[in-house]
């Protein structure tokens, strides 16, 4: 059967060649498998969605799979309709819809996490499958892929409601799913090293499990800020041939311990097909985190689903997470360039990074966004460890094959998420606080740097020399001026100080405003610091501007200078305490008419 006939072949033909290639490494990718699945997928018009892109996939799923909970199974001769009173309990559930509706007399249920359960609606198939080899057509239509299992779905939520069941939808790293800017990596010069840059040290002791691609062989000894990070192999070749995705956990790593340089990271190889693994297969999979003793699970990969229903089995196995006190889940916003829900990064309890793009004072065109995702982070043209070999461009408009030496510049969300991770890991080590609690503390300070059209937003940086711990963390060099860590003229941060020139609160008042400052407090600094033109007030009188702006403070060392204390009122009295601000300006004022 030709590509042509294929599901994916329906899409818009003016920007149907980013997505279609995509789609295809991910089809025959799954067609490979030891056991095969058919991969089914749903092309978005952009209908009901004006800001995505038109020509692109909603979601793709197992062609033969549903997903429900136990409870809406059935299968015990369920009733429909009007039932006798001794006959209620048996409810009708989703098996009862496939057998009685649709004729379906054989399927395999199987538990994937908690109370969800896969129904496969082809078990002698997949087997006769395994044992012949990949199949040679795709029994989806050309109309779009509107294959059986959507069709049994849309039977399924007119009688059971919707959410009862859902297909076994298929989460993915891929950077194109849609036309948009997200790139495959590129080559960088041989004297680049990482950008972001790697601190010296942070986030000693703190465990981070990666699901992802896996760590590519000899990267630990190869790559000093990845020294200590193990995990499982990152397949490839055995001449070194990069496979389509291939170095992307190695990559994520990377960026994850520039910021975090001491974590304990552990790097799975979960999304083991083509960067992609259905969703049952992801939640089956992270279970085995649960032995690393993860303090943060990064999961790098992300979909859309049918009707924006939250995924059933990755919704299950955050049920596990929930008694962990502390434990937090990060994961990327997606690379749909929509405002609409993509999963895990929109369930409540997982922190969900967007990207900025190469300025860091925009959004990425890439990068989803909307109100479910709670940070962005710099996602566009970082450079980091992807290892040695040769790689064949898949997406256009790139072509023909390059060769890597090490490193490789790479967009996307997967990549702006680790930065938040290293991060949270980086303050966790520093200030003794579990995931979460840093996290909070983080995002309060990425709200207090918020751009206006993009959201709240974090840099990457090595803050442990400068930054305090506790409750109060805004600004970037950690000492934000709101919090009252800043000197009055932001010499607590020299340049950097987190509210720019502005040291009256993050984003209010004038040019290098004071903070409101006890008597006592400004007699030491005076003390101490002196005038900033070069000689030292007597007492705690401290210059007050005069109307206009700029010679005012300048007009009021002269006076002091020039009059000195005619009344002889002894300024460095401490009686002088309780004499309000007026009082002050008025002697000042008689001093200045000689009286």
């Amino acid at each position: 059967m030709t590509q042509d006939n294929y599901w994916y072949s329906s899409l818009e033909p003016a920007l149907e060649a980013r997505a279609v290639a995509e789609a295809k490494i991910i089809v025959d990718a799954f067609r490979d498998r030891d056991i095969p699945i058919e991969i089914g997928g749903f092309p978005d018009h952009a209908e009901e969605d004006d800001d995505l892109h038109p020509g692109g996939i909603a979601f793709m799923y197992a062609k033969d799979r549903i997903l429900t909970r136990e409870q809406y199974l059935g299968g015990e001769d369920g009733t429909h309709g009007i039932q006798r009173i001794q006959d209620a309990r048996r409810q009708r559930g989703v098996l009862d819809v496939l057998r009685q509706t649709h004729g379906i007399e054989e399927a395999a249920v199987r538990r994937v996490v908690n109370d969800v359960v896969l129904i496969d609606l082809n078990p002698v198939g997949r087997q006769d499958a395994s044992a012949a080899g990949p199949p040679e057509g795709d029994r989806g239509t050309a109309d779009g892929g509107r294959s059986d299992v959507l069709d049994l779905l849309d039977s399924i939520d007119a009688e059971l409601g919707p959410g009862t069941a859902t297909p076994d939808h298929v989460l993915t790293a891929a950077q194109i799913m849609h036309p948009c800017s997200a790139t495959e990596p590129q080559q960088v010069y041989p004297t680049a090293g990482p950008y972001p840059a790697v601190c010296r040290d942070g986030g000693a002791g703190v465990r981070i499990y990666q699901a992802d691609t896996g760590l590519v062989t000899g990267a630990a000894q190869t790559f000093p800020w990845l020294a200590g990070v193990h995990g499982e192999p990152d397949p490839r070749e055995s001449n070194g041939t990069i496979l389509p995705y291939g170095g992307h956990g190695t990559f994520v790593a990377g960026v994850l311990r520039c910021m975090a340089p001491q974590a304990q990271v552990h790097v799975a190889n979960v999304f083991d097909t083509a960067g992609s693994a259905t969703e049952s297969e992801v939640a089956m999979r992270l279970k085995a985190a649960f032995g690393f003793g993860f303090e943060i699970l990064h999961i790098t990969a992300s979909c859309l689903t049918r009707k924006n229903i939250p995924p059933l089995a990755l919704e299950g196995f955050l049920e596990l997470l929930r008694p962990y006190k502390g434990v937090l889940c990060v994961a990327e916003a997606g690379n749909n360039y929509t405002r609409r829900p993509a999963w895990p990064g929109a369930f409540p309890d997982v922190l969900a990074v967007g990207a900025l793009a190469s300025d860091w004072r925009r959004r990425a065109d890439f990068s989803n966004h909307g109100g479910w995702v709670d940070v962005y982070a710099p996602g566009e043209n970082l450079i980091n460890a992807i290892g040695s070999g040769t790689y064949t461009y898949q997406i256009p408009p790139e072509t023909g094959q390059v060769t890597f030496t090490g490193l490789a510049q790479w967009s996307g969300t997967s990549f702006s998420a680790p930065i938040v991770t290293g991060l949270i890991a980086a303050r966790m080590a520093r200030c003794g606080e579990s995931a979460r609690e840093a996290a909070a503390v983080l995002l309060a300070k990425a709200r207090s740097q918020t751009i206006p059209g993009v959201g709240p937003v974090l840099f990457p940086g090595c803050d442990s020399d400068n930054e305090h711990c506790g409750g109060c963390d805004c600004g970037r060099c950690g000492r934000g001026c709101s919090c009252g860590r800043c000197g009055g003229d932001c010499s607590g941060c020299g340049d950097d100080c987190g509210c720019g020139d502005d040291c009256g609160g993050c984003g209010g008042g004038g040019h290098r405003r004071r903070r409101p400052m006890p008597r006592a407090e400004r007699r030491a600094e005076i003390t101490d610091r002196g005038s900033p033109y070069g000689f030292k007030f007597r007492g705690d009188f401290w210059p007050r501007r005069l109307p206009g702006r700029g010679a005012g403070p300048w007009i009021a060392d002269v006076l002091m200078r020039a009059v000195g204390d005619p009344l002889g009122l002894g300024l460095e009295d401490e009686s002088l305490d309780g004499v309000g601000d007026r009082k002050v300006q008025g002697q000042r004022g008689r001093a200045q008419a000689g009286l």
